[in-house]
This record gives C-alpha cells, structure tokens and sequence, in this order.
C-alpha cells in the first residue's frame, strides 16, 4: 500500500511559524507574539504534503509511484503563470516540464515558486538559504509576490513538499486529488494541529486497520 498525507493550516499566522525540520515542529512548541498581535496579523495558508510506500519500506512523498498519485495535486496549487526555481543560489525561470520533474525530484531546488510575478531576488535568495523561522520577514515579501512557495523537505528517503500561500491551499489540493484516484495509493488530508506528535504523523504505520479512523482524518 502506497500512501499520501496532507497536513494542513488554514489559516495561520507565519510569526507562529515552526519549521517543518525542527523537532519541535510536531511538538509542543506554541506562538510567541501576543494574542491581540495574533489576532490582527495577516492571514497565510500553510500544507504539507508526505508519502509513505509501505510495501518497499520506503518514507518521502517523491518515492511514492506512480507520481500521478501527488503531482496533479502539486500542479493544481500552482496554477498557471510563472514558475521560478532556486536552486544552488542560482534563480531559473522553469518550463511546465521541468517543473514537473523538479516537484518529483527536487534534488538542489531550494525553493519553488508558482505563480511567480515580481519576487524580490534578494528575500527570495534569503529565504533559500535560512532557517524558516529567522527568514519570516522574507518569506512575506516572496509571498506577496507569488501564489505559492513550495520547499522541499528532506525525508527518510526522498522528499516531502511544503507549501505556503497568502490564499488557501486545502480545497484545490482535494479536489485534484478527489479528480486523479491512483489505484493501489489512498490519499489522507488532515488538520496539523492534529498531527503535531510523531505517532500520529505517521498514523498510517499503526492506525489504518482501525475501525473506523479518527473523525479529524478525511480519506480522499
């Protein structure tokens, strides 16, 4: 059995942001501005979409085959327009191809931009090459100026994907899924904040037999 998980934050303010490498990011660690800075901070859209392929014993969303069960997906966020790479400190502007390609291997990619309209080089180069959470400032200046900023996330073989947006991302996500069923892959979409422990991260190690599942975890 092949899986796909897709965890989402709608919406989320980026100052409560925890990278999705830190250990603590599916911890206990909780926001840092006060509740009335909270509350009045723009809104952003956050997901992260990982695979699991359970019969080859092999963890990232890119090993999970074929890569119809999460590309149309990714493709659907992304939308039309421009498609900008960072990749090794260098800035391309990609055809739909490679894109393609990049989203199922993403090798020295950096950052991926959908959308991409008028990014400032400089954040963009910042946010490529420092901790999400000390590239926050940056961050917003690049989303402001794309629909969707994807990064990839190293896995225990191949990668995830995350994803941030000024507009939310969970409804087009599903319903692309919903639109290109793979046999032998199901495909799980639920809220982070539910996610936040290792176990249940990896819910489908353990829980897929239980009847039924969690009300939070929505099978596609």
């Amino acid at each position: 059995m092949r899986i796909v998980k897709y965890f989402y934050e709608e919406p989320m303010p980026l100052e409560a942001l925890t990278p999705d490498r830190d250990p603590a990011a599916r911890g206990q660690r909780g926001p840092t501005l006060p509740l009335d800075d909270l509350l009045q901070a723009p809104a952003y859209y956050r997901g992260y979409l990982a695979g699991t392929d359970q019969a080859a014993g092999r963890v990232g969303l890119t090993t999970v085959e074929p890569p119809e069960a999460y590309l149309p997906a990714l493709l659907a966020v992304g939308g039309p327009g421009d498609w900008v790479q960072l990749a090794e400190g260098t800035i391309d502007r990609l055809p739909i191809g490679q894109v393609r390609a990049t989203l199922q291997a993403p090798d020295a990619t950096q950052v991926l931009l959908a959308g991409a309209a008028a990014v400032p080089e400089g954040a963009l180069q910042t946010v490529g090459t420092t901790p999400r959470r000390e590239a926050i400032p940056a961050l917003k200046q690049v989303l402001a100026g794309c629909r969707v900023a994807f990064f990839p996330e190293p896995a225990h073989d191949g990668f995830d994907w995350s994803l941030y947006a000024t507009q939310p991302l969970r409804e087009p996500l599903v319903d692309a899924l919903a639109q290109h069923p793979v046999k032998g892959v199901r495909r799980f979409v639920l809220p982070y904040q539910r996610a936040r422990s290792e176990q249940k991260f990896y819910f489908e190690s353990w829980q897929l037999d239980a009847a039924p599942l969690p009300d939070y975890i929505q099978e596609v």
